[in-house]
């Protein structure tokens, strides 16, 4: 008998009949029996490994694909009493971006480069400076961003699948703005105030915080699925780039760009506004950039009485803007805090001039309040970190290169008035590109050295 003959046609679906089976059968149990949950999460792990072992490439693609909405999907999880939310929200971050880099790294090696060297000493000096006075949770939440960079760095990808990434993550945020559109018009925030104010979120009974509002704007600024309108608004931005790059239909980007305007997240508007120009002339787009320019503006402007954001135009362009009077004001204390710290107060709590805050609202502006927990060293390396890298993808003359230098130049800008790092979740849409763009330009670097020849092609 030959191997065709010995081999059940129905064999695939039993075993996928089998282990759905298992599934319902395991979870009737634990609403019956909930200590049954102890024998649960290590099948869970181990499941979660095996997947990632087995497909990695696929893990990574929606590991990156689902952090948008990862927020809301551990927030209602949390709002319905589910167990263990934020064991739950680490095994689908950081625990399996750890796994893939470790097997990526396996699988393709590691070269490093100047940039990884000037973020390697400056975790070293920020974690010296936390063993002296610090914890390491505050570590932990100012530099996760490495985690999504190493990745980025262990990972190679063809042009196909650049193309298939990019074009999914425009159209993801494209939806999310457009359901988001939803509750700012028609649902409006109570939902999002009982759900924030049940998992301690930034919200009360007396409604949602400040960040949500802005001064002469009477709605709600657009969140979607992310934790706040700053961090949806970043990532709007980073989608408008990545279209830029790599698509061409102006659905998804109109999507995305009605999104990031009702956010009303000035940072992400002028990260936006400086890269897609800096983009622009760097692709050699300039009649694209003028047409699209000319259209957008007209469409913003039209659509201010719409919108009802005149007062807040009127407000920002006259300078009477309490919030942007307020990000000047910790700006500025930020600065004359690291003066007069020069070596960081640690990350634990920090005394910018009256009382002590929590190191996560100190300043919230990215350098100086890395300069005033771990001093400034760290922060000028942190600098350097950015400068490299910006260095390496610029000599890349394709578009992985030029999305993660626009990337860059954007979130630097962005960092300059927020803290937009200290999202675990917006930190793999900005620095995986950036890792993958190093990668990439390292990798030609050996091609061309190894084959002069190519030089000439």
């Amino acid at each position: 008998m030959n191997d065709q003959s010995l081999a059940n046609p129905f064999s695939s679906a039993f075993r996928t009949s089998s282990a759905l089976l298992v599934f319902l059968v395991a979870t009737s149990a634990f609403i019956l029996v909930p200590s049954l949950l102890l024998l649960l999460i290590p099948v869970a792990a181990v499941t979660l490994i095996w997947m990632v072992f087995r497909w990695p490439m696929i893990a990574l693609g929606l590991v990156l694909a689902f952090m948008p909405i990862d927020f809301m999907a551990i927030a209602l999880g949390k709002f319905f009493g589910f167990p263990h939310m934020t064991v739950v929200s680490v095994c689908d971050k950081e625990v399996p971006l750890l796994l893939l880099a470790v097997i990526l790294w396996k699988r393709n090696g590691f070269q490093p480069a100047a940039a990884d060297w000037f973020l390697l000493a400056s975790l070293a000096i920020a974690a010296v400076r936390t063993v002296l006075g610090g914890t390491v949770v505050g570590l932990w939440l100012d530099f996760n961003f490495v985690i999504p960079y190493l990745v980025g760095r262990m990972t190679v990808l063809t042009e196909a699948q650049e193309q298939m990434w990019a074009r999914c993550a425009v159209w993801i945020m494209g939806v999310l703005s457009v359901l988001g559109l939803i509750e700012v018009f028609i649902i409006g925030e109570v939902p999002r105030t009982l759900l924030y104010a049940a998992i301690g979120s930034e919200g009360t009974d007396e409604g949602l915080s400040a960040s949500f509002h802005a001064a002469g704007f009477t709605g709600l600024r657009e969140a979607a699925t992310t934790v706040g309108p700053n961090g949806f608004g970043a990532f709007c931005m980073i989608a408008l780039i990545l279209w830029w790059v790599y698509c061409r239909n102006p659905l998804p980007a109109s999507m995305v760009a009605v999104g990031l305007v009702c956010s009303l997240t000035r940072s992400a508007w002028v990260g936006t506004a400086a890269a897609i120009p800096f983009l622009a002339i760097l692709m050699k787009q300039n009649k694209r950039f003028f047409l699209y320019a000319t259209v957008g503006l007209s469409l913003f402007v039209a659509s201010i009485p719409i919108l009802g954001l005149a007062d807040f135009i009127t407000n920002n362009r006259t300078g009477q803007e309490e919030s942007a009077e307020s990000h000047q004001e910790k700006i500025l204390g930020g600065l004359q805090f690291v003066v007069e710290h020069p070596l960081g107060a640690g990350n634990e709590k920090l005394s910018p001039g009256q009382g002590e805050v929590n190191n996560v609202g100190a300043f919230e502006t990215t350098y100086p309040q890395l300069a005033a927990e771990y001093g400034i060293a760290v922060v000028l390396l942190f600098a350097g970190f950015l400068f490299s890298a910006l260095r390496s993808v610029w000599q890349e003359k394709n578009r992985l290169g030029h999305a993660a230098a626009g990337i860059l130049v954007s979130m630097s800008m962005v960092m300059v008035v927020t803290l937009p790092l200290n999202d675990r979740r917006l930190a793999c849409w900005a620095l995986f590109p950036i890792g993958l763009a190093i990668r990439s330009s390292i990798s030609q670097k050996t091609s061309l050295a190894a084959n002069p020849e190519r030089r000439l092609a």
